[in-house]
């Protein structure tokens, strides 16, 4: 097996990670935002933000640039249109994380607790939920496409 297939093995497995990552946050932790008390909520805000590096911004990231470099290493098998529009996706994920999600987490560790902000945060993480899941769809059509049989 060559270095283009292991990438997309690798590839996959971080956005499967990713992709049940994003819902369990969709679902569950985001909402659980609203359900803590004021004058908790800095301290946990705090103590959320620094417990995810590992398990959710490193993969996080990584699920929005790997895409990049697979637009040049994919196995020549997958169609062009398939890495491209992974590689959109993962860009999207990119530019809704940084430009939404990340000032109101900023927002709400300074400020504390925002209903409005809770509900912002919510509503736009639902394109990021929903590209992370077209990532996680189009690997399975590139898996499907590398290693069908000759």
């Amino acid at each position: 097996m060559d270095f283009a297939h292991w990438l997309l093995l690798v590839w996959t497995v971080v956005i499967f990670y990713v992709l049940g990552e994003i819902w369990f946050g969709q679902i569950v932790v985001y909402p659980l935002f609203g359900k803590v008390g004021s004058d908790e909520y800095i301290a946990y805000h705090r103590f959320y933000s620094s417990r995810i590096p590992l398990p959710v911004i490193v993969p996080g990231f990584a699920s929005f640039l790997m895409p990049v470099a697979l637009v040049f290493l994919a196995p020549a098998s997958i169609p062009v249109w398939m890495v491209w529009t992974n590689a959109a996706c993962g860009l999207a994920g990119l530019f809704v994380t940084v430009a939404l999600e990340i000032p109101r987490h900023a927002r709400l560790e300074k400020g504390g607790k925002q209903e409005a902000v809770i509900r912002e945060l919510v509503l736009y993480n639902w394109p990021r939920t929903l590209s992370i899941t077209g990532q996680a769809l189009l690997t399975l059509l590139m898996l499907l496409s590398a290693f069908r049989p000759a």
